[in-house]
């Protein structure tokens, strides 16, 4: 079975490549410049988020804490792409899987979605 990943990216050159990656290595892929409501994101049921931390409406890490509070998605990973960090990692903040600096090349995104999902399902099974 098809492992399905929702990308919250607001750039769209950058939401198209990140897409176009995980497609290319088998995902089916969710592109999100933005979203209504959480229920929206909880109805998309992914393997895995990876999202914008500098989204114009409401931080990566924020929709992180949100999603980590909910039952349907506590054990999924969340991956929050991000061009800066302060000192105190966001992840520690709000139960981020991993934070990926950027720039970064595509090929290592679908490496580390590929091993957090085998990880989550070792985990949570």
């Amino acid at each position: 079975m098809r492992k399905h990943i929702v990308v919250i990216e607001n750039d769209q050159p950058r939401l198209a490549v990140i897409t176009t990656n995980l497609e290319e290595a088998g995902y089916i892929v969710t592109g999100l410049q933005s979203f209504s409501s959480m229920q929206d994101l909880l109805f998309l049921r992914p393997d895995c988020f990876i999202i914008n931390e500098w989204l114009p409406e409401i931080s990566g890490h924020a929709i992180c804490l949100m999603l980590k509070a909910k039952v349907q998605t506590r054990n999924t990973p969340v991956i929050l792409i991000s061009d800066l960090f302060d000192e105190e990692p966001r992840e520690n903040r709000c139960d981020a899987d991993l934070i990926l600096k950027r720039p970064f090349q595509p090929y290592n995104l679908v490496q580390i979605v590929s091993l957090l999902i085998r990880k989550a399902a070792l985990t949570h099974n």
